[in-house]
């Protein structure tokens, strides 16, 4: 799953399929009958598509894998806290704490921390520094949109750039970790890399420095440099499937693709 802009991108699914995964690239706002507003999501829908999926005859049936770029690997982070159905998660450049809109599932509502467009620092070209957009969530109110991650009982990847400009996804990883860390939780690894940006994407795409948001109609710096972000693309993907191979793949004999 992918974040903010919207739509459907399935690329990533399509590359895990090829792997040996069943996969369902999920859209969540933006695309066909969709909400046209990612204010309108709820984490329901993300429950329902993994029953869904763990329903499929073809597929091992103990738990799925969610991976989700910046605002949906909050959303992956958030399924990994309440849903039984999830195995494994990987949380790509994302913000430990529901950001944007409150998230509502089933009989409570997930407070949300506010982007504050005062924070955001246009260029002269009119590209948009976003990095300090969210509200403090090391203190009131802020604080009470931290996502509960101490309460996973699966295995959590957290993939950050350390010279991510949309969202500072060390920072974010760190404050997850160390939530898990005061109730004695081990269950999480951290991938931080050097030079590299916000959009940390499969082996071989090209680096991409700023993006055109399609929800903001604005460009957007993501950061990075060309080098550094190759090398943490290539690293990352080869370490997130291992990750998925061993906590969502059961079978005796596991292909060596």
């Amino acid at each position: 799953m992918f974040g903010s802009t919207g739509g459907l991108a399935d690329y990533r699914s399509a590359l895990l399929a090829s792997r040996g995964f069943a996969t369902l690239g999920l859209a969540f706002f933006g695309y066909e009958d969709l909400p046209n507003d990612m204010s309108d999501v709820d984490l329901d829908y993300f429950e329902e598509a993994a029953d869904w999926l763990l329903s499929h005859p073809k597929v091992q049936d103990h738990g799925i894998g969610a991976v989700g770029t910046s605002k949906a690997g909050e959303i992956v982070l958030a399924m990994a806290t309440y849903m039984k159905q999830v195995s494994a998660a990987v949380s790509i450049s994302s913000y430990s704490a529901i950001s944007y809109a409150p998230l509502p599932y089933k009989d409570m509502v997930l407070p949300c921390a506010r982007w504050m467009a005062d924070q955001i620092v246009f260029t002269e070209d009119r590209f948009a520094n976003v990095e300090n957009q969210l509200e403090d969530i090391t203190t009131e109110p802020g604080i009470h949109a931290c996502i509960q991650v101490e309460k996973s009982h699966c295995p959590i990847l957290f993939v950050a750039g350390e010279d991510d400009i949309n969202i500072p996804s060390v920072f974010h990883a760190n404050k997850a970790i160390d939530r898990m860390k005061a109730h004695g939780k081990t269950n999480y690894t951290l991938l931080k890399y050097p030079g590299t940006g916000h959009l940390i994407e499969p082996p071989y795409t090209p680096h991409c420095g700023f993006y055109f948001h399609g929800a903001f109609r604005v460009y957007v710096y993501a950061g990075g440099e060309p080098k550094g972000h190759a090398t943490a693309q290539e690293d990352s993907w080869s370490k997130i499937l291992g990750f998925l191979r061993k906590n969502i793949d059961r079978r005796e004999a596991r292909s060596k693709l």
